[in-house]
């Protein structure tokens, strides 16, 4: 379960968690999330129930995100790098585009001077250190509520494109290759949401140009 222990090896510091959403997925946008928790307290409903956004069921974090939403101690940016961009600059770019984007947004109200991220990578983010932590999500509490608002904001715009292309059962897989979701794209060819430049898409896009 996630603790402070990491926040609290940084004494001194305005210390921030960041997270994504996204970046697997054949279609949508990839969302980034970076999390202040002032004082590193959390109400006891919160400290009791935050954990890895992968480790919750989709009841359970949108439960924790309206609790997150209303909490005063908790300040945050969100990030979101359409997958139109994801096509045009590549994931990788686009990855550390969107978690300079998210820090930006939180340094207008937080002021972070350390950022804990999630992964293996660092990300030089202008005025705040970067420190990556091995699945992070999973010891910090700052990382751990960073995902959670970076996925339930994700799933709920996959939730908007499934109403506009309810074919592909955008509200089931939120974009992942399942076999529905590559079903459904062999079907009915690529949407206007869907990354050409990953190779499911773009074989499914060049089979329809040679038809």
């Amino acid at each position: 379960m996630p603790s402070f222990e990491l926040e609290n090896g940084y004494p001194g510091e305005v210390v921030c968690g960041v997270d994504e959403a996204g970046l697997g997925p054949l279609a949508g946008a990839l969302v980034v999330a970076a999390c202040c928790i002032a004082d590193r307290c959390l109400p006891v409903e919160l400290m009791e129930n935050i954990d890895d956004s992968k480790r919750l069921t989709g009841k359970k974090r949108e439960q924790l995100f309206e609790l997150i939403e209303t909490c005063d101690s908790i300040k945050y940016g969100i990030s979101i790098i359409e997958n139109a961009e994801i096509d045009a600059i590549g994931l990788s770019k686009a990855w550390q585009k969107g978690i300079m984007a998210a820090v930006a947004k939180l340094q207008m109200t937080a002021c972070p001077t350390l950022c804990l991220l999630d992964g293996k990578r660092e990300v030089e983010i202008p005025n705040c250190k970067c420190v990556p932590v091995i699945k992070g999500d999973q010891k910090s509490f700052s990382i751990a509520t960073a995902s959670i608002i970076a996925k339930v904001t994700r799933d709920r715009i996959m939730r908007k494109i499934h109403e506009e292309f309810p074919e592909y059962g955008f509200d089931k897989h939120v974009g992942y290759g399942t076999r529905q979701h590559l079903e459904a794209l062999s079907r009915f060819g690529a949407c206007k949401y869907h990354r050409q430049s990953y190779a499911p898409v773009a074989k499914v896009v060049r089979h329809k140009m040679e038809k």
